[in-house]
């Protein structure tokens, strides 16, 4: 159980960091156009989340 847990805290923070590194190289125009810098955390942090409790303990 221990070793899916990690599994799940490891893929969730490389993901976080491509998913910033992502949102990094942004045009200035897509956080005035599309979204906000708060929905972009938010999804970020959701969205790891999830992942995370899908690959670890169940």
């Amino acid at each position: 159980v221990t070793c899916w847990m990690t599994t799940g805290e490891r893929q969730a923070a490389r993901i976080r960091g491509l998913y910033l590194s992502n949102i990094l190289r942004q045009d200035v125009a897509f956080f005035d156009l599309e979204t906000n810098t708060g929905e972009v955390i938010g999804r970020m942090a959701g969205d790891t989340i999830l992942i995370q409790d899908a690959m670890g303990e169940k």
